[in-house]
């Protein structure tokens, strides 16, 4: 087997197993993502989408990619870190910083935003994909609904 498809293979995996431990602690699906306008169950459903078969050989790093991305926008919205791990956040930026005026282009990610040179590669790498890795979770519309109903 090709040895970058078996890299990419373990990236896929890994970049996985932080989505499904994001989305099973995701909470409110109203709640605002990083993701622009999107909530939970926005990212929830997109991710379902895109998953429903499995990626073929090309599409494994923009599969892995969209993976890593939606982990944290989902452990962001509930206020936590997915803690993506450096190695597999350098190898999407190695592979998609050449490709960030296509994605922007093609409105896959909102366009970059700059961060500072001591930067993490988790930082860089949701900058690169239009977060803001400052990004602070609010109280959503239904939680606050919620909360007024029980007052």
């Amino acid at each position: 087997m090709d040895e970058d498809f078996t890299r990419w293979q373990d990236l896929h995996w890994r970049a996985a197993a932080a989505y499904a431990r994001a989305a099973q602690a995701a909470g409110d699906p109203g709640a605002p993502t990083p993701s622009g306008s999107w909530t939970v169950a926005d990212v929830l459903a997109h991710v379902r989408e895109e998953s429903a078969s499995a990626p073929a050989p090309p599409e494994l790093p923009t599969r892995t990619l969209d993976l890593a991305v939606h982990a944290w926008d989902l452990s962001r919205a509930r206020g936590a870190d997915p803690g993506l791990d450096d190695e597999l956040c350098e190898a999407l930026l190695q592979a998609f910083t050449p490709y960030t005026h296509l994605m922007a282009e093609e409105d896959a990610f909102a366009p970059p935003i700059p961060v500072g040179p001591g930067a993490s590669p988790q930082e860089r790498l949701v900058a690169l994909c239009g977060r803001d890795p400052a990004w602070q979770a609010r109280e959503s519309p239904s939680a606050a609904a919620e909360q007024d109903r029980d007052e």
